[in-house]
C-alpha cells in the first residue's frame, strides 16, 4: 500500500480528482494498456473541459 501511495503522490499535486485521472493515463500507457489509458484520458478531458463549460452554461441560463 505504501509503494502505491509513493507512486501516485506526485500526481496529487495536480489536484485531488484530476491527479488520479492523470495517473491513470500515464501509468496505463506505460504499462502497455492504451485502451484503458485512453478511457482515463477521456474522463480527464470531461472533468477538465466539459464540466466547467456545462456549469458556466447553467449559471448563465439561470441569470
Amino acid at each position: 500500500m505504501l509503494t502505491r501511495l509513493k507512486r501516485l503522490a506526485p500526481f496529487f499535486i495536480v489536484g485531488p480528482i484530476s491527479g488520479p485521472l492523470l495517473a491513470g493515463v500515464v501509468l496505463n500507457f506505460q504499462a502497455g494498456r492504451p485502451v484503458l489509458g485512453s478511457l482515463y484520458a477521456v474522463a480527464l478531458t470531461q472533468y477538465a473541459v466539459l464540466l466547467p463549460t456545462v456549469a458556466a452554461q447553467m449559471g448563465l441560463g439561470a441569470a
